[in-house]
């Protein structure tokens, strides 16, 4: 599972892997007793198709609304729901609904430095140093030893956030989801925790690096990092729904609410509003649109050949948990994760984002002909049970539907 992408309290902003909070039979029944109550009874429903029994599946653990996105390769698209878009009312989850896409926009950016190194603008092997002097700096972090490469990949030796004694509570979040944080200093605030291995050395997720590389475009560009995707990417492709959140804390309808359970068995709680704006996690998107742009990335159509394969050129993914949601292998090249299943030959390239109330999974098989795109308007992070299981019933669909293609 990617790493939690969450809110800031001024000068820091927190992420976390899956919580490993003890796993409680009361959760289990909790979340199958909800999914039971948002969704009609079998007897109402017609015979649901294996796309649409692989939707419900996810709601089946606990979620309470998920959209499905498939596309062939002739470009025939369907799309399925399941859930509600709101456990208050009961309201549908539309299927062009909209949804913070999280950790999905790091692929948005690797993109957009891939193609600046292409047009010569920069180059992989550069440093941070060489672009932002005195910034990636800090004890036992020394950015004149770290590559743009290195920071795409995730291999840079940076930490990921550090944690407030009350990270994950309610209260936390409370407390934080409508601070601003600035860039440089969310960024100092990190590299004080120190480095988790030299550069280079082995793969470690680090949501800072990807706030370099936000800096390191706009210093590139002379833009804003989001500007530099909608102008590269969102316009050419007509991503017409796919946007920057800014500093503002509410997503424009239509969109499904948000929810968090906080502790094994607890309530939902409804977590749609907060801020959340940095390269790291900060585009807001739709279905069709991710679809679109994993086709057209992975297809070839947003790269030059050298740099798709510094791009699809990876790395082993390595620390706690990910052997449990990606029993099948993951790798990691720049701003995608490889991914392997059953009958999937050579794997899925796949973009993936979890962010407070919210997990994206996007998918398309080698050629990019093939792609499969799942938002799913929960997070559960109530225990390492409930948040593998939300993994493996999201990659079963995305197998279901892609593999056997390749």
């Amino acid at each position: 599972m990617m790493p939690e992408h969450t809110t800031s309290n001024g000068n820091t902003m927190h992420r976390k892997r899956i919580a490993l909070a003890a796993f409680t039979a009361a959760a289990v029944a909790a979340a199958v007793s909800a999914a039971s109550y948002w969704q009609a009874s079998a007897e109402e429903r017609p015979s649901p198709d294996r796309l649409q029994r692989d939707a419900d599946a996810i709601v089946d653990v606990g979620v309470t609304g998920v959209q499905a996105r498939v596309t062939d390769g002739d470009g025939d698209t369907r799309a399925v729901v399941s859930g509600v878009a709101d456990i208050e009312t009961g309201e549908a989850v539309d299927d062009e609904g909209l949804m913070r896409i999280a950790s999905v926009t790091k692929t948005f950016v690797a993109t957009v430095v891939l193609q600046l190194a292409g047009e010569g603008a920069l180059s992989l092997d550069d440093t941070a140093e060489d672009w932002l002097p005195g910034v990636v700096q800090a004890e036992g972090i020394d950015g004149g030893e770290i590559t743009i490469r290195q920071l795409l990949q995730h291999t840079g030796g940076l930490p990921d956030y550090a944690d407030e004694p009350d990270w994950g509570t309610e209260a936390h979040f409370q407390r934080t989801r409508y601070d601003i944080a600035d860039p440089e200093e969310v960024l100092a605030a990190a590299l004080a925790a120190g480095p988790v291995g030299e550069p280079g050395e082995q793969w470690s997720y680090s949501n800072p690096g990807y706030i370099v590389l936000g800096m390191i475009i706009e210093e590139a560009t002379g833009h804003h990092w989001a500007k530099a995707v909608h102008d590269r990417i969102a316009r050419p492709l007509g991503l017409e729904d796919t946007f920057w959140a800014g500093f503002t804390a509410k997503t424009p309808e239509p969109r499904a609410e948000l929810y968090q359970r906080f502790e094994p068995g607890g309530d939902l709680v409804n977590v749609t509003e907060y801020i959340d704006h940095d390269a790291s996690g900060g585009l807001v998107s739709t279905t069709e649109d991710v679809d679109r742009f994993m086709r057209a990335l992975i297809g070839g159509d947003l790269l030059e050949p050298a740099q798709m394969e510094e791009m699809q050129r990876t790395v082993p993914v390595t620390g706690e948990g990910y052997d449990l949601i990606w029993p099948g292998g993951a790798s990691y090249g720049l701003g995608v994760f490889r991914l392997g299943f059953d009958d999937c030959g050579e794997g899925l390239w796949v973009a993936g984002g979890d962010i407070t109330g919210a997990m994206t999974r996007a998918a398309a098989t080698g050629d990019g002909a093939h792609s499969a795109t799942v938002f799913s308007s929960t997070e559960l992070r109530d225990s390492l049970e409930s948040g593998v299981a939300q993994n493996l019933a999201t990659n079963d669909l995305i197998e279901h539907a892609l593999c056997g293609r390749n």
